[in-house]
């Protein structure tokens, strides 16, 4: 049966293109696929961009080069002090080079997959550029002014700040403080954004997602249950990189729990969640995996996150269904 082609409009044969859903004529079918290769020639080449600007010691420079004023000008008092603050640059530095590598190996990994195949749409092209752009968001917000902390005295002490935190070796330091964020459905945050409240009955849940995005290393986040109602609250994570419903606990791109499963081997003890309880929820990016446990009851439960339902970076998703249900952020 002939059809018109999105190109020509000639009535011919055509073929169908799944991604920008329009049909197009032998001839125009090739030329398509050609812009589409184009586009992901662009995408590769913006990558490899990315990958030696988080590479190369650009980056440092600016704050080596104040380590090192401020060293000359103190002299014999202040060397101690500055070859610390130096070490610590280098090392989150490199943390940083270590985290986005597996991220952009991962990523690359897939554009070549589909590339050789010659399978890959619009959509395709959408999400590596979506990738990319959140990859760029936190490399730029990992480095900033206030990351020198040169005021503790007269002749000060220097000191590497990362995130309002003095020193460390913990790479989940350089995530700013976790707070409540972007909420969907009735809630209400407290003016700190620590704590949450349901303040309503909604169709699937009144969800609430927290500040921090995180794509690599070990992070575990505790959060006390004030107040409950007869439905439990879900627990979990959802990748900001799809447009996914995450109060939906049936999306792919979200993974988490309701409750801590049931132990058909113990069948005695207690899996529930109650008022007052308190849940430690980890995140593992360098397994690909999640975690929640209850501290009152000692259970917990893992789940291994695919990365192609789940990609990079991800977020918590936190689900509230009673009418004055609340949460709060311990730490």
């Amino acid at each position: 049966m002939k059809e018109e082609c999105s190109k020509c409009k000639k009535s011919l044969q055509v073929s169908s293109c799944h991604g920008c859903e329009q049909r197009f004529c032998a001839e125009h079918v090739r030329e398509h696929r050609q812009e589409l290769t184009q586009q992901l020639q662009h995408i590769i080449a913006n990558y490899h961009d990315f990958e030696n600007e988080f590479n190369s010691d650009d980056l440092l420079r600016p704050y080596l080069s104040r380590v090192e004023r401020w060293e000359h000008e103190s002299i014999l008092r202040v060397q101690r002090s500055a070859e610390r603050a130096r070490n610590d640059l280098r090392q989150i530095h490199e943390q940083l080079k270590s985290n986005f590598k597996s991220s952009i190996d991962q990523i690359s990994t897939d554009i070549e997959h589909v590339r050789q195949a010659n399978d890959y749409t619009e959509i395709d092209l959408k999400k590596w550029r979506k990738q990319l752009k959140q990859l760029q968001h936190v490399l730029k917000t990992s480095f900033t002014e206030d990351m020198i902390d040169d005021s503790q005295s007269s002749i000060p002490m220097l000191q590497v700040i990362v995130k309002n935190h003095a020193r460390t070796s913990d790479v989940s330091d350089l995530l700013p403080r976790l707070k409540f964020d972007r909420g969907f459905g009735k809630i209400r945050l407290s003016s700190d954004k620590q704590i949450v409240k349901c303040t309503g009955s909604h169709w699937n849940g009144s969800t609430i997602c927290c500040n921090t995005l995180y794509v690599s290393g070990i992070h575990k986040i505790r959060f006390h249950i004030n107040q409950m109602g007869k439905q439990n609250p879900f627990f979990g994570i959802v990748s900001t990189l799809e447009d996914a419903n995450p109060w939906n606990h049936k999306t792919p791109f979200a993974y988490g729990w309701w409750k801590i499963p049931w132990d058909r081997e113990k069948p005695t003890e207690d899996t529930s969640i109650q008022t007052g309880d308190e849940m430690t929820l980890t995140i593992n990016c360098t397994n690909n995996e999640i975690e929640l446990e209850n501290h009152r009851t000692n259970q917990y439960t893992f789940e291994r996150v695919t990365y192609e339902k789940c990609p990079f970076p991800w977020k918590i998703a936190i689900v509230l269904y009673s009418p004055g249900d609340s949460i709060s952020i311990v730490s």
